[in-house]
């Protein structure tokens, strides 16, 4: 049995980095129409410092595989 975790997971890593890529671009634009300035500078912040949290624990995990 999957938990929900995986399952998106797995789904994303189902896409190509072309789909990835206009997926990202797609929904930048949809919630970028939708929100003000100051809005979307807190939300791109906040998912900068997302994905660079991910980013640091994908490299530990990695090196802990080694």
């Amino acid at each position: 049995a999957y938990n929900m975790l995986e399952v998106y997971c797995m789904c994303f890593s189902d896409f190509s980095s072309c789909n990835l890529i206009g997926l990202a671009s797609s929904l930048a634009i949809a919630v970028g129409e939708e929100l003000d300035a100051d809005e979307l500078a807190v939300l791109a912040a906040f998912f900068t410092a997302f994905a660079d949290n991910l980013a640091i624990i994908a490299a530990k995990k990695a090196l802990e595989e080694k």
